[in-house]
């Protein structure tokens, strides 16, 4: 999750030595009631164009600057909650949510108002159709409705609420805002996409699980010690190896106290705050055993905004870090990390890469959650019940305080793991197509793919060319194949090559029995008809009778086990059980 926000233009240099903790954060209130009054009275008067303009800039500036605060309380209510040090009390932060709420809603209607008064043929020819239509279009805080869902949104993150209960909320916005006009044909045309891109790439989880359970095979699953990071910030200093860029990112975080962590055992998060009018963001990072890689996360946000100075116009329109992509950098980072895990995790390194690299690939399925994101235009979520809403989203705030979420994690991921592919090839070459992509902002996903020379995830053949290329990097760094993983997989237990053990048993206390075990992984694995014909005569018995035509094991209980001729047999090897093809029986 990245936020953008800022403390205010006016208070910050750049970049900024100021302690976060003395920064401002509240609302000046006495400043916002005067220039709103000043904007009233200079709209009533004729021929004052340059002043109405210049008003109009100023509340701009409180606009953002109020949502700044608002989001800043966010962050610290996030580290309030999470026991880490905060510069403000709750009391003190609910105060400040609620005039943020107030002026925020006050300064909106006012900046809207300008298209109502005798200067709004002024304001288009000066702003442009594109400005115009944003400010005509704002609801914001300003819709009543809105607010009314902020407030009970914080009312439920403040008492803990459930996942139940936050998916009772999401359907009653989705019912509140759905529209039952006919979608116009470019947003109809986009839906339509997004749903063939969700059908296309079903089974890449599937597809990945098969380097997943063969990486389990060689011992690449069985993390240890991942916890165990006396400070990850300090870990994070590799970073300066991969680039200059990032090591003056990296040692001005650290000399101005601009990161937070507490691996204290909750939920793993984090978030990346960039402070308009300086160089400087704040990454907070809290959960238990995934904080390093949480932080690395955030850092691909943070060095991405280090050095960057966005005003308060651009943000105030929607063009600051308002790219639908904002997680490519994230991801991008996530996955060129992995090549210093040793620094990082010695012994450890090589799961925590590959669990990386999995848990990074699978990401790519969550497109699936798209579908209730474009829920608003169909009620298939109103149908669903708030428990089974609550299993299918997890964290379900998320699909509704940050739209896309789920779709755009997939679709940056999608040409992250092309870069990461890149990197693999020719480091220099991945690191420059990196800083590229960082440098797209404000583009859409469609424009940033094009720039980059990627495939996107919408073309026809996208899913086939995303299994190639995953199958590429799996070759590079694992020397597995698709094909070879494949025969790895049985329902998430690959048996392997098993050899068969004599064992003696006894049934009831009777006499000791031969009996052909087959040990893996410290189990014993016997065959049925073995197991039928120990227990034949007793009042356990059972027959076993198997049907050819459609692949079916029957176990017939309480009658005589019939003998069969291949009972003897010894098994020398298991490995494609689980595949659908000629050796899979239901039983």
């Amino acid at each position: 999750l990245s936020m953008t926000v800022s403390a205010g233009a006016a208070v910050l240099a750049a970049p900024s030595d100021i302690p976060l903790e003395q920064r401002a954060m509240a609302v000046d209130t006495i400043k916002a009631d005067k220039a709103i009054e000043a904007f009233e009275s200079d709209l009533k008067k004729s021929n004052n164009y340059d002043k109405v303009f210049e008003d109009y800039k100023s509340l701009m500036d409180l606009s953002v600057e109020i949502s700044d605060i608002m989001n800043l309380n966010w962050a610290e209510t996030e580290k309030l909650n999470y026991g880490m040090n905060t510069t403000s009390t709750r009391d003190e932060l609910d105060k400040n949510y609620n005039e943020c709420s107030e002026y925020k809603e006050k300064i909106d209607e006012q900046i809207k108002s300008i298209l109502e008064s005798k200067y709004a043929d002024d304001f288009k020819k000066y702003w442009g159709d594109d400005k115009t239509e944003k400010v005509q279009n704002m609801s914001g805080i300003a819709d009543m409705a809105a607010k009314e869902f902020n407030d009970r949104y914080y009312e439920l993150l403040n008492k803990n609420a459930d996942g139940k209960e936050f998916a009772s909320l999401l359907k009653e916005v989705i019912a509140h805002n759905k529209n039952d006009e006919e979608l116009d044909e470019e947003t109809a045309e986009r839906l339509h996409k997004i749903i063939n891109y969700c059908n296309s790439i079903a089974d890449y989880r599937y597809y990945v699980n098969k380097f997943n359970n063969y990486g389990a095979h060689l011992g690449l699953t069985e993390l240890k010690g991942e916890n165990n990071i006396e400070n990850p910030i300090e870990k994070l200093v590799f970073v300066g190896e991969i680039n200059e860029r990032l090591k003056k990112a990296y040692d001005y975080m650290v000399k101005n106290n601009l990161c937070f962590y507490d691996d204290n055992g909750k939920d793993m998060a984090g978030a990346t705050f960039q402070l308009i009018g300086s160089e400087d963001s704040e990454i907070v990072a809290f959960g238990d055993n995934d904080v390093m890689r949480t932080l690395i996360h955030e850092f691909g946000h943070y060095q991405n905004f280090f050095g960057k100075e966005v005003d308060s116009e651009d943000y105030y329109f929607g063009t600051a870090h308002s790219s639908p992509i904002v997680e490519f950098d994230s991801q991008m980072f996530e996955l060129i990390a992995t090549d210093y895990y040793d620094e990082i995790y010695g012994d450890n390194a090589g799961a925590m890469k590959f669990d990386t690299l999995v848990s990074c690939f699978q990401i790519v399925t969550s497109a699936t959650m798209a579908y209730f994101e474009n829920s608003l235009y169909n009620d298939n979520v109103l149908k669903m019940s708030d428990e089974d809403l609550d299993k299918a989203l997890t964290t379900c705030q998320f699909c509704f305080t940050n739209p896309g979420t789920y779709l755009g994690y997939s679709l940056t991921m999608f040409n992250a793991i092309q870069v990461y592919d890149i990197f693999l090839k020719d480091k220099q070459a991945g690191i420059d197509k990196y800083f590229e992509a960082c440098a797209c902002e404000g583009d859409t996903y469609e424009e940033v793919t094009e720039k980059l020379g990627l495939v996107s995830a919408f073309d026809d053949n996208a899913a086939e060319y995303l299994k190639s290329i995953t199958n590429d990097i799996f070759k590079t760094e694992y020397g597995i194949d698709y094909d070879t993983a494949l025969d790895y997989f049985e329902n998430g237990t690959y048996l392997g090559k098993v050899f068969p053990t004599e064992q003696k048993v006894s049934v009831n206390g009777g006499e000791a029995q031969k009996l052909i075990a087959y040990n893996r992984g410290g189990f014993n694995y016997i065959k049925i008809r073995d197991l039928a014909r120990l227990l034949n005569g007793t009042s356990s018995q059972f027959d076993v009778e198997y049907d050819e035509t459609v692949g079916k094991i029957n176990i017939v209980t309480g009658k005589p086990y019939t003998a069969n001729e291949n009972d003897t047999d010894e098994i020398a090897e298991v490995k494609t059980a689980g595949q659908k093809a000629a050796g899979t029986y239901s039983l």
